[in-house]
């Protein structure tokens, strides 16, 4: 194997594919980033149930295939000097990497029992534009459970139908949906749901910008594809839960809040909490046409208040100020929709106009 290449590709390259690989992994060749070099360069990382692919142009003067520990590939990548690196396979498994005038000589190990990429060629294909995927996860993401006895609640859930893409995440606490138009599928009704792990590394990768990422969907698993990376994942099993039955049919009270100065309202009192205990409810009381915030604690105390379009009856309604200030972080329009059915059950975040996001948050139990 004899090829070479700009620090900086190979940089992003080795990065990219390392957030699928586990350093603490029992296998040893899966600590690893398997290198193939044919017409073009290719780096795998894989941890057995997800893998990243980076394929990328090089000056190549022979072929061959091996595996490098990621670790120590990335340390000396990143610490080399910039420009043209020179890299090739030598007696005794050993590869040099030369820049300039820094040598390096490390061990490699053959990638036999390296996973292979199963690229799908079969399976149905959804398209979206990078920017609106990462948006998507980004906005879900924080709401995936934690709970190992329910994996099936540790990912996304996807639903395509024909034009529309929604994203639901679930955790014992809070609910958060993301509806997102795509271009045309054949797709009638679809659901597959995604291991959050996965979808937290995709976001990493993904661009803010219209760079076109196409998703493969088969029984196996999915398949991510965008740029010149590919990311190959299984598939969580099991049936995902029917959020809509958690959703309230119907709300007492309707409250229109800005949410800039809602959010700013929660992260000041959350000073006053975070230095006691996080799990201090934020007390939420709606009446007339104010909403005030308040908050107790063995520091001190917080209280403001701010104006508001409200709908019903008054409400005194605690929320975990973590939970919430999660989901209105997420929301980029001025003013959203609020419905509360009372005290104890949970409330709703929508937009004023459309469907194109819910966030639902249960509340706290209150002192009467």
């Amino acid at each position: 194997m004899k090829f070479s290449c700009n620090k900086d590709i190979l940089l992003k390259s080795i990065d990219i594919v390392s957030k699928a690989i586990a350093s603490n992994n029992a296998i040893e060749i899966l600590k690893g980033i398997k290198i193939d070099v044919n017409d073009k360069i290719k780096f795998t990382g894989s941890d057995g149930n997800i893998s990243i692919e980076s394929e990328f142009d090089a000056d190549i003067q022979e072929g061959g295939t091996l595996t490098v520990d990621s670790r120590i590939f990335y340390d000396i990548i990143r610490n080399i000097p910039d420009g043209k690196v020179n890299l090739f396979t030598c007696e005794n498994n050993e590869m040099k990497i030369i820049c300039e005038n820094t040598m390096f000589n490390i061990l490699y190990l053959s990638s036999e029992g390296y996973p292979e990429i199963n690229k799908f060629k079969d399976g149905e294909n959804i398209r979206i534009y990078s920017k609106n995927l990462r948006d998507i996860i980004k906005n879900t993401l924080f709401a995936v459970s934690e709970d190992e006895s329910k994996p099936i609640l540790m990912g996304i859930c996807f639903e395509i139908k024909k034009s529309n893409m929604k994203a639901v995440a679930i955790d014992r606490t809070r609910l958060a949906l993301r509806n997102q138009i795509i271009p045309e599928t054949s797709i009638s009704d679809m659901k597959f749901v995604v291991p959050g792990k996965v979808l937290s590394d995709i976001l990493k990768i993904l661009k803010d910008d219209s760079t076109i990422v196409d998703i493969f969907v088969n029984d196996s698993g999915v398949m991510f594809k965008f740029d010149t990376f590919t990311v190959v994942s299984r598939l969580l099993q099991g049936e995902f839960l029917d959020y809509n039955k958690l959703i309230p049919p119907q709300a007492n009270i309707k409250a229109k809040i800005n949410v800039k100065y809602f959010r700013e309202m929660i992260e000041r009192a959350s000073i006053i909490i975070n230095y006691d205990d996080p799990k201090i409810p934020v007390v939420l009381k709606l009446k007339n046409s104010e909403i005030t915030v308040e908050c107790i604690s063995k520091f001190g105390n917080f209280c403001e208040k701010l104006d508001m379009d409200k709908y019903g009856d008054d409400l005194r309604i605690g929320v975990n100020s973590k939970l919430i200030l999660n989901a209105l972080k997420c929301i980029e329009d001025d003013y959203a929709t609020f419905e509360f059915t009372n005290m104890r059950g949970p409330f709703v975040i929508k937009p004023q106009e459309g469907d194109s996001y819910l966030y639902m948050v249960l509340p706290m139990e209150l002192k009467q």
